[in-house]
């Protein structure tokens, strides 16, 4: 049976007064427990309970060697070594540890983690010096994609205390498509990771609209705190409800027909394209499905990146915009 929050903190705080005091009574253990809880009161059978669970409770895996002195009438450790903080880990808590100590060293970088850099760089140390020491049971059998640190992620801190005190920022932002610093005016509603980039979305004072803005293209982030916010009730999820992607266009959905080759079709299967995905019929060795959204950026690079794994079938103005990417992209590679 999973153990409480409470009875876990009670069993530290027993173990500790046993270390620390060498014996104590099951009242001097109950009140401690009540000081550390601030609960009160702590009745002694949940006492005798947390003993008991300690010695024998194999969830525990504790053993605890507590013995009673019927002449004091206190408990003690026998083995003056003893601490539950000693007690080995099992070999599936110990694969848990490798794996997230794994995937936190991917993100140490990231400014947003430089607080707690030294807990994460102790933990990967501390498991790292294991996995050396027993390098027969732990082999590198995990390799995770190398998460490198984004541009823009100084910002990230920032942007989330405005994001907390709604406060309006003043972002001075250089665009892929232009050579000049513009500044914006923006109420920031969200911070959003896509592909390992990170993204402001907030209200434009100047355009009278939800924008995005790509962190990577900042020159400069200032809180502007005498600024009166607008809150415009924007929801994230009916944002993002018909696109791909971060591109949001103020335009309707439509139903997109894609054909897909029966092996593609099983990686779409487990990873939807879009929540809309609706399997439609199979057509000879073709799986149909079919969307709704709005056909963005994001939407058409996927198509082009499964190449001549998929097909779009309709409605044909997707189709043609699909055929006038392909056609841009085989005249470059024509002699």
């Amino acid at each position: 049976m999973p153990k409480t929050k409470h009875a876990l903190i009670r069993y530290r705080v027993i173990n500790r007064y046993l270390i620390e005091l060498g014996s104590a009574s099951k009242e001097q253990l109950k009140r401690a427990c009540e000081r550390a809880l601030d609960i009160e009161p702590i009745g002694l059978r949940t006492i005798d309970a947390d003993i008991h669970a300690m010695r024998y409770d194999r969830g525990l895996n504790y053993e605890a060697p507590i013995k009673f002195d019927r002449f004091r009438k206190v408990y003690y450790y026998d083995d003056p070594d003893y601490s539950i903080d000693n007690i080995a880990l099992s070999e599936e808590e110990l694969d848990s540890l490798v794996f997230a100590s794994r995937l936190l060293d991917q993100f140490k970088g990231l400014s947003i983690l430089e607080t707690f850099a030294g807990s994460v760089q102790k933990l990967v140390d501390a498991i790292s010096i294991y996995r050396q020491e027993h390098s027969n049971a732990y082999p590198a059998f995990i390799d995770f994609e190398k998460v490198e640190e984004a541009a823009g992620t100084e910002f990230i801190e920032e942007l989330i205390d405005a994001l907390k005190s709604k406060t309006v920022v003043k972002i001075t932002y250089r665009s892929f498509t232009s050579d000049e610093n513009k500044v914006h005016v923006v109420h920031p509603y969200l911070l959003k990771e896509y592909r390992n980039r990170w993204y402001l979305i907030g209200y434009n004072d100047k355009f009278k609209n939800v924008s995005t803005y790509a962190l990577d293209r900042f020159v400069n982030l200032k809180k502007d705190k005498g600024a009166r916010f607008t809150d415009t009730g924007f929801d994230t999820r009916e944002y993002y409800k018909n696109v791909t992607g971060v591109s949001v266009m103020n335009k309707k959905p439509v139903e997109i027909d894609i054909a897909f080759s029966e092996l593609q079709a099983q990686y779409v299967i487990t990873q939807p394209l879009h929540p809309s995905q609706k399997r439609v019929n199979n057509s000879k060795d073709k799986i149909v499905f079919r969307y709704l959204l709005v056909p963005n950026f994001e939407f058409y690079a996927q198509i082009l990146g499964w190449g001549n794994e998929v097909e779009v079938l309709k409605p044909e103005s997707v189709r043609k915009e699909i055929g006038k990417i392909a056609q841009g992209i085989l005249s470059r590679y024509k002699k």
